[in-house]
């Protein structure tokens, strides 16, 4: 079996690499946001673009797809899967799933307090939502737990072509997401971004985490 030994293995390595890209993606996006700066009007046009050329049809499906990752719809997937983990003995996996979507949600929410951003205003909305816009939690959700079955998969697949397809699907599924609350109304270009970058942050940080003390005690 596989294990993230630590500072000498490559995949460590990468992983932190992530890391600190995230995590510089999300400061400048944060420090944008605080100081509103004229990046944000690209932001803005970004959502009367999409807005303004809805189509019903469309927008029926990016509303399921919004509805299926919503907190609820997101619990409900994590616990299934998690529950999947724990049967097939991998108990630290499990516990990884917790720690990145639990803390990760809580993380987000802290953050939406922090900012206090108000939500796009529309005079014909297609969403109406009293909390905070930034960063999207939807959007957070989403990339905690595809981000996470996207490690799970390709630390288990040992053909190349096998990973690329996971992590593609994976990928494809976070935008999806992102891409159903811009398109909806609910959160600007700038909140779907930084939702993913905190939330890959939070992810790698659970993942090295919870497998270097597996690794260390010799359960993983």
């Amino acid at each position: 079996m596989k294990h993230l030994t630590g500072p000498r293995d490559v995949r460590f390595w990468a992983a932190v690499g992530v890391m600190i890209a995230a995590s510089a993606v999300f400061a400048v996006i944060a420090a944008s946001v605080a100081t509103s700066a004229p990046i944000l009007k690209q932001d803005l046009q970004v959502s009367v673009w999409l807005h303004t050329r809805n189509n019903a049809v469309f927008v029926g499906f990016l509303y399921a797809i919004t509805q299926v990752h919503s907190p609820v719809g997101m619990t409900i997937i994590a616990s299934i899967f998690g529950f999947y983990l724990w049967r097939s003995g991998h108990r630290h996996w499990t516990l990884s799933l917790a720690l990145a979507l639990g803390g990760g949600m809580l993380l987000n929410t802290l953050i939406k307090f922090a900012f206090n951003r108000e939500r796009p205003v529309w005079e014909d909305p297609l969403l109406t939502l009293a909390s905070a816009s930034f960063p999207s939690g939807h959007t957070a959700g989403a990339t905690l737990f595809y981000g996470f079955v996207a490690a799970y998969m390709v630390w288990y697949t040992p053909e190349a072509w096998r990973r690329a397809v996971v992590v593609a699907a994976c990928t494809l599924m976070v935008a999806l997401v992102g891409f159903s609350r811009i398109y909806l109304g609910a959160h600007y270009l700038s909140d779907v971004l930084a939702a993913i970058s905190m939330s890959m942050v939070w992810l790698v940080i659970c993942l090295i985490l919870v497998r270097g003390i597996a690794h260390r005690r010799g359960l993983a």
